[in-house]
């Protein structure tokens, strides 16, 4: 026994390793489970945490955008995204709201009301007489509208006439040296009728140099004189937008002349008539609002406390008004079985057509319908045509020149952006339209 502890002691070395061998040896069968177990359940955790993540980037996401359909895809929703998304959106509505301040302007063109006493509500002290004033404005804003478009008629009659008496004598004197028309015999009463005629057609002719095109205060649909009953505001609102439709179809056929051509040079030689669809009448007890024909309105009530005069048609002393409320976000509905541009009176804008009958160099007439496209908001939404007689236009004083003319009667969709329309509208055409606005307290207007 010595033996060993003393061999022992002398090959500690060895007898440490054996032992260490024999641990080994019998452990490691258990360890390596050990180890395999938490390598096995690491991994999969990991496995797990992966798996995660790449869910996370195929999560779908959808992002509402302004004026378009929401945008679909998937990815991270995190705090870098959705600043990218305010950030887009803020220069989306930054660039709608530039879109709309450019179409208000385009549309309303600096324009304003003939009567800023009359519109949108006529102070009490003059609402016996303010109809007749605002009557005489209108007519005279449509009188500075055909200067400003070089649009006129052809010489009076009486005018003429006086004329052609005065060269009548000067033929008669000094060509032919006789005394009166009995002097003549049967050829020079036919050189005098010629020359005539001659001198009529030049007359004509100096005339139609003088203008861009034939128009006249009747042929634009100038409202009657009102008579002594009153009349509501909402009526005399019409008369005011009704010069504002015929303002922008002068100035788009005086563009299609080129501005500096005359009748005989132009595209749009005449104006026959300008007849602006549907009224603006307050709604009746009973019945339905306004109407402005086509692509109008379509029968709505006044609502109860957004006018206070729409039920009699007349101007009550109902407060001031306050603000329109207008909701620029909603989508205007579009409705193609009334036109192909499906256009009608919404909250957004208001629809009025017109019908137009012109005289128009035949070949011009594309230039004429671009020439309305780019004036403002208008559609032709209708075309037909007719060839025109210009010799006998020429005997009633229109000259056309020498270009193939037709008779074109068109009808054409004008819009009208309530942005700017409604703050002028007093509350009986409000309330006809359905435009809702707040009052404000009586400062004893």
């Amino acid at each position: 026994m010595s033996k060993v502890v003393d061999w022992i002691k002398s090959n500690v070395a060895i007898v440490v390793c054996g032992v260490v061998i024999l641990l080994v040896l019998v452990l490691a069968p258990w360890f390596s489970s050990s180890l395999e177990a938490g390598v096995r359940e690491s991994a999969e955790q990991r496995a797990r945490q992966v798996s995660e993540i790449a869910g996370f980037e195929r999560s779908p996401v959808s992002l509402d955008v302004p004026g378009r359909a929401p945008i679909s895809g998937s990815g991270v929703v995190n705090a870098a995204l959705l600043e990218q998304y305010r950030n887009a959106a803020a220069r989306l509505q930054s660039d709608a709201e530039a879109v709309r301040a450019v179409a208000v302007e385009h549309n309303r063109k600096g324009r304003g009301v003939v009567s800023a006493e009359a519109f949108p509500r006529p102070p009490r002290s003059q609402r016996e007489t303010i109809q007749f004033d605002v009557y005489d404005r209108v007519v005279e804003a449509y009188e500075d509208l055909l200067d400003r478009v070089r649009a006129g008629s052809p010489p009076e009659e009486d005018t003429v006439v006086a004329e052609l008496q005065r060269r009548e004598m000067q033929f008669i004197n000094n060509t032919l040296r006789k005394q009166t028309r009995k002097d003549l015999d049967a050829r020079e009463e036919a050189d005098l009728d010629a020359e005539l005629a001659k001198a009529r057609l030049v007359r004509y002719g100096e005339r139609a140099r003088e203008l861009s095109f034939y128009a006249s205060l009747a042929d634009l649909d100038v409202p009657a004189p009102p008579q002594q009953s009153r009349i509501s505001t909402a009526e005399m609102f019409d008369w005011q937008w009704r010069l504002w439709v015929a303002e922008d179809l002068l100035e788009a056929f005086a563009a299609a002349n080129d501005g500096d051509a005359s009748v005989v040079e132009g595209a749009v030689k005449r104006v026959v008539s300008l007849k602006v669809l549907g009224s603006l009448e307050p709604p009746r007890s009973g019945g339905g609002g306004s109407d402005f024909g086509g692509g109008g309105m379509p029968g709505r009530r006044g609502v109860e406390g957004e006018g206070g005069a729409a039920a009699s048609g007349g101007m009550s002393d109902e407060p001031p008004l306050g603000e329109v409320r207008i909701d620029a976000s909603i989508e205007a509905p579009r409705d193609f079985a009334r036109s192909f541009t499906g256009r009608s009176s919404n909250g957004i804008y208001d629809v009025r057509n017109v019908e137009v009958v012109l005289v128009v160099a035949t070949e011009e007439l594309p230039r004429v319908f671009d020439a309305i496209a780019a004036r403002n908001f208008m559609t032709v939404l209708d075309v037909s045509l007719r060839p025109a007689d210009p010799f006998e236009a020429a005997r009633r004083g229109y000259i056309y020149g020498t270009t193939p003319v037709s008779e074109v009667t068109m009808l054409v969709e004008t819009v009208w952006l309530r942005e700017w329309t409604a703050p002028f509208m007093p509350s009986d055409a409000r309330a006809a339209l359905g435009i809702s606005s707040g009052v404000v307290m009586d400062q004893g207007s």
